[in-house]
């Protein structure tokens, strides 16, 4: 299997694609700019320590202090089974420069509650390098299995080193572990030799960036291509791959940032189609996706299909490919809950289990954990998703007006990003000056847009590109003209875009 992940960013939204094989699995927009700070580390430094409450204040160079006490030292053990010692003391000296990370986001008047106990977390692991403490999670029932995942640890780790063994870790091969392990103790070599030179209040390391999460979530998965579309990004992403196992590195492309890289590499058009109720399959078959809010229904349907030989294998031959885009649908939509698909009626038996394993061989393929129950006797198969992140990319999608939010329409976000990568298009073909005739209230939103119209003049400083508002043109509407034509007039109420 080919994969191919794809990174950008622009107008402050950080963008991620998977593609498998050439077609969209994942997809993923947030804002590059994350208000929620836990899991960065700073350099700190204690401005006052109260010694009755065992706790101290730190200073982060955020807009408030940060708190952390003698219970911060240690990791929660609530979830794990294993043992550690309490400090009776917290240690800590006004003046002392440490390194903390952020457990808890400020909250009113009060700071961000930290930790010196650093930890990394990974599919695998949580690794903590500087406390000894090995656990295991509460989840795994069986005595002996928490056994030797307790001893597996303690032959991998070494000094300080403390790990908590994760769920997903008894279903990993040995060499995919370590290889996890092995990268936070790089990345933590890397905070260390910056924590030396690092200013107080400098942030050393943050988890929340998308690019970050992803490469740190699939490193352990192979991937051929990585194709990013800014040189900044370009930069920050290879500092990671750096880390990967040599075996372990794909090829890292930079995209003609004068170009939409989803847009011009054909993701954009699957990525609009996702958000649509209906999916087609390869032989012209589809499947119909409807949300409710107890659980999501999908109905199988053959469509144009009629095939070639008997009903039975025409319907068994649909059910079989819509498996596969069924699981691909849910992945890329980031659906969790419960599922209940209606696939069409087979007389065989063994047709009926076939089907099952080939949706629980389909859903495998998900980093989310999924569970697939047998057919009833009315055809139907449940099954559950767990679902991590925000179910629709940031920007994509916002609730309709006219239907009362029942339904969903393309954000205003989403109408100018498609702007932005259709004008970058024209710019790249040669234009100098173009204008845009738009929809009324997108063309006040992108006109509007302080981001958009820097990140245009930062790419294309000598264009000139105006804009023409229509109130009967539909919000999706866009049309590009080279004003550098022929006796080219310009319309009525042209405004600059910049």
């Amino acid at each position: 299997m080919t994969r191919k992940l794809y990174f950008d960013s622009h107008c402050g939204i950080d963008y991620y694609a998977l593609c498998e094989d050439g077609v969209l699995c994942e997809y993923t927009a947030q804002s590059a700019t994350v208000p929620d700070a836990v899991g960065n580390i700073y350099k700190g430094r204690v401005t006052n320590v109260l010694n009755g409450m065992q706790a101290a204040f730190i200073d982060c160079g955020l807009e408030r202090h940060c708190y952390i006490s003698v219970a911060d030292l240690v990791p929660d053990i609530r979830n794990y089974d294993g043992d550690i010692d309490i400090p009776a003391e917290l240690n800590l000296h006004e003046g002392d420069e440490i390194m903390v990370q952020i457990t808890k986001p400020p909250v009113g008047k009060k700071g961000a509650k930290v930790t010196t106990n650093l930890s990394f977390v990974g599919k695998y692991i949580v690794y903590m390098p500087n406390t000894p403490f090995i656990g295991v999670s509460r989840k795994f029932s069986d005595g002996e299995l928490k056994a030797n995942l307790i001893f597996s640890a303690k032959k991998v780790l070494t000094g300080n080193e403390g790990m908590i063994v994760r769920t997903a870790a008894p279903y990993a091969v040995y060499s995919d572990k370590l290889n996890e392990l092995n990268f936070f103790r790089n990345t933590y070599a890397l905070i260390k030799a910056r924590f030396e030179s690092a200013p107080v209040g400098e942030l050393l390391y943050s988890d929340f960036t998308l690019h970050t999460c992803t490469l740190r979530d699939t490193m352990l998965t192979p991937c051929d291509e990585v194709h990013v579309g800014t040189e900044e990004l370009f930069e920050s992403i290879k500092s990671i791959i750096e880390l990967y196992p040599e075996r372990e590195k794909p090829e890292l492309i930079l995209h003609d940032a004068h170009q939409d890289m989803l847009y011009s590499e054909g993701i954009s058009h699957e990525i609009l189609k996702a958000w649509q109720s209906k999916a087609e399959l390869a032989n012209g078959a589809y499947i119909n996706i409807d949300r409710t809010e107890a659980l999501t229904v999908i109905d199988v349907n053959t469509g144009k299909y009629t095939g070639e030989n008997s009903l039975e294998e025409t319907v068994y031959a649909t059910n079989v490919l819509a498996t596969k885009e069924i699981a691909r649908q849910v992945r890329l939509r980031n659906i969790g809950g419960i599922f209940v698909v209606d696939f069409i009626d087979m007389k065989d038996e063994s047709h009926k289990k076939a089907i099952v394993q080939e949706l629980e061989k389909a859903l495998k393929g998900d980093k989310s954990r999924c569970k697939v129950l047998p057919m009833s006797p009315f055809g139907l198969v449940e099954f559950t998703r767990k679902r991590t992140g925000s179910e629709r990319a940031l920007g994509s999608t916002t609730p309709c007006a006219l239907c009362g939010g029942s339904g969903l329409t393309r954000s205003h976000l989403s109408i100018a990003t498609e702007f932005r990568a259709k004008l970058l298009e024209v710019l790249s073909s040669g234009a100098s000056t173009v204008c845009c005739d738009l929809n009324f209230d997108i063309a006040g939103y992108v006109l509007s847009f302080a981001e958009l119209k820097a990140d245009l003049a930062a790419l294309y400083p000598e264009a000139r590109v105006y804009v023409v508002a229509h109130r009967t043109y539909r919000e999706t509407a866009m049309y590009f003209r080279k004003v550098d034509k022929p006796n080219f007039t310009m319309p009525e109420g042209t405004m600059l875009l910049y």
